[in-house]
């Protein structure tokens, strides 16, 4: 009938007539409108999404609590919990050392196997976390802001659960790859999101006490970092296997081949064997996992990170997750009752730079770099704080430094940050930020003096102890000063350029913390590695060639290929040293150490330069400049016109009256 119509019309037309009536469109198949309807329903809700009002649940304008009310300000408490709670799941991140040695002995299990992942090539895991982290901080703080604390908590939750499960896949699979996939790219999506949010949102409702607001929040992610090294410990025992045990180093013959791997060798007792990779670990390495000095085949045991991985992901996501959707904002401009503001100031809520203005100060540049230098250090002491325990201390007073006493010494070290948190954040409202951060400078002769602890330790006959607790205590303290350092950081921000815009500028400076992710972790890594290879070097020089060919079934001047294969360690060349010869392992940071102590100096110069920028002129020269480009697009206004019109500082009053009159730019 249609087509008929509409041939009738074209025929119609082709004569040079017109029928009064034109013939009716075909109509759209059934299914191809539902498909147009479909995606048009998917579009919208995609740009719903980005603009944070979609699922509604979640949005920013469900998260505002419109109960709230001057006089009933102390309900503002009960919005705490959940921030903290999001906090806590993201504070995990930070217990990277615990995944350290599990990771890198995920095939040997007792001792690192050819093919194991070395530490230096983990290690930057962490560090591109923290630069994932500072990205999402940088280039989605707006779209946090404008989304709310439930929906980028809930992204930030999805992310930090799978990129753990991730993880868990990575190591199952062996896949470096993955591993990065996981920990550094979605862990440094979660990181910024699950850190960045709660905070603005808790500094809104405590406008009166900004450092309490920050130390409250930022705590928790500091008591995340506390109890999750109990957490995966507990986890890696339950999934861990041993491996298989072959029998004593003396009575296993072993070949090693061309590529500094060992196997089992033809003529062994167990034919079966033949051919098959092991790892012979010391009495010091089996010790780590209560097991016996020997040989062990490679692949036949599990240290349990795999599926302790996944089963922390799972946790951690869903804890978040469901904190985010209870977090809640205070309407805008409210205050509780009894607050009094100066709105003429950064003191104030309605001044404040943006974060393009901000960034252009020269203040703005110094509170960087005193965040990066400060940072570099702790960073670099959290991230492998039980491998240095190990490394430094367990060779010297092997009986105290056991497995159990590193992993307290990194809960104790997390437990230090959460406090440093909450305490200096308090404190630093009644001392002032500047100087609470230069209080922060007395870590630069804790890490400076920690190679002198170690020495002393070795070379002393008053035995370690008294220089193992100076180093306990000393890391501790510096520990508090580093968890202080960001928990102080978004008062001082509000302080330099004010509140208004506070959130987007604490993801830019926080850039400064994931410089020295980079430079902490990684730079640890390289300069370990370097002293290691030099300690390495230095052993062979002592050790008969004989003795090594014995040990190692290959000639002396092998020794390169069989150290990249982590056959020949420290830990065995130990055990053909002649008697006396002193053991460099707790020597490995000594370079390290320095380097932080240097860049802690570097950061309390930084911030004794740091002077307030003088924010309400900025202001006005920002609407004068505005002024200026109307003036030009208008007709009959120029630019000299504008100029002569007013000074900058009747602009700077204006602007003051502004927004004593509510009326801020």
């Amino acid at each position: 009938m249609l087509a008929a119509r509409r041939l009738r019309h074209l025929n119609a037309l082709s004569a040079g007539r017109v029928l009064s009536t034109p013939p009716s469109p075909l109509p759209s198949p059934p299914a191809f409108r539902r498909g147009i309807h479909a995606s048009g329903a998917a579009s919208g809700k995609w740009e719903d999404f980005k603009e944070g009002k979609w699922p509604k649940v979640l949005s920013l304008e469900a998260a505002i609590n419109h109960d709230i009310t001057e006089e009933n300000y102390k309900e503002r408490w009960k919005v705490v919990p959940p921030a903290n709670l999001v906090q806590v799941s993201a504070g995990g991140i930070y217990c990277f050392s615990m995944w350290t040695i599990p990771m890198t002995t995920a095939l040997g299990v007792v001792a690192p196997a050819a093919a194991d992942w070395s530490v230096a090539s983990v290690l930057p895991a962490f560090s591109a976390a923290a630069i994932g982290m500072g990205v999402t901080a940088m280039t989605l703080g707006g779209w946090i802001e404008k989304s709310g604390p439930r929906l980028a908590g809930v992204v930030g939750a999805v992310c930090w659960g799978t990129g753990l499960a991730t993880c868990g896949l990575a190591v199952e699979t062996h896949s470096l790859p993955l591993l990065y996939a996981g920990y550094s790219a979605l862990g440094g999506v979660a990181w910024g999101m699950l850190y960045l949010s709660p905070v603005d949102s808790i500094m809104k409702w405590f406008p009166d006490r900004r450092g309490l607001a920050t130390g409250i929040t930022l705590s928790a992610f500091g008591i995340g970092a506390t109890i999750s090294p109990t957490i995966i410990q507990s986890l890696l025992d339950l999934y861990s296997v041993a491996p298989e045990f072959v029998g004593p180093a003396a009575e296993v013959a072993l070949e090693t081949l061309a590529d500094g791997s060992q196997v089992i060798a033809p003529g062994a007792s167990d034919g079966g064997l033949v051919g098959r990779e092991v790892v012979v670990a010391t009495a010091a390495q089996a010790a780590k996992s209560g097991l016996g000095e020997g040989v062990y085949l490679v692949g036949t045991g599990s240290t349990g990170a795999g599926p302790a991985f996944a089963t922390l992901g799972a946790m951690y996501g869903t804890t978040a997750a469901v904190a985010s959707r209870y977090c809640q904002l205070p309407p805008d401009g409210w205050k509780p009752k009894g607050f009094i503001s100066d709105e003429t100031s950064t003191a104030g809520l309605s001044m404040g730079l943006t974060k393009s203005q901000a960034m252009g100060t020269t203040s703005s540049k110094l509170l960087w770099l005193s965040v990066f230098g400060q940072a570099t250090g702790g960073l670099a002491l959290i991230s492998s704080s039980k491998i240095m325990m190990a490394d430094i201390w367990a060779t010297q007073l092997p009986d105290l430094v056991t497995p159990a006493f590193a992993t307290t010494y990194v809960t104790v070290v997390g437990a230090a940050t959460a406090g440093g948190r909450l305490g200096w954040a308090i404190a630093s409202d009644t001392l002032g930020r500047k100087p609470t951060y230069l209080l922060f400078a007395s870590a630069i002769p804790i890490m400076g003096g920690a190679p002198f602890l170690t020495h002393y330790a070795v070379e002393s006959t008053m035995g370690a102890e008294v220089p193992l607790a100076a180093f306990y205590a000393g890391s501790v303290l510096a520990m508090t000063y580093y968890g202080g350092l960001f928990s102080v950081l978004p008062a001082y921000i509000a302080d330099l350029y004010g509140q208004k815009h506070s959130g987007a500028i604490h993801g830019a400076i926080m850039t400064a913390w994931s410089a020295s992710a980079v430079v902490g972790p990684m730079g640890l890594g390289v300069l370990r590695s370097h002293s290691e290879k030099g300690a390495i070097q230095s052993l062979l020089g002592e050790v008969a060639p004989l003795d090594f060919e014995k040990t190692f079934g290959a000639p002396i001047d092998q020794a390169n290929v069989l150290v990249d294969a982590k056959t020949v360690t420290i830990a065995r060349l130990m055990d053909i040293a002649p008697a006396g010869t002193v053991d460099p392992t707790p020597f490995l940071y000594d370079t390290t150490c320095f380097a932080a102590a240097g860049l802690l100096g570097v950061a309390a110069v930084a911030n004794l330069s740091i002077s307030p920028p003088d924010v309400p002129a900025i202001l006005a020269a920002a609407e004068k400049e505005g002024a200026v480009f109307g003036g030009v697009s208008g007709e009959g206004a120029g630019v000299e016109e504008v100029h002569v019109q007013e000074s900058p500082e009747e602009t700077a009053a204006k602007v003051r009256e502004s927004i004593r009159d509510g009326k801020a730019p």
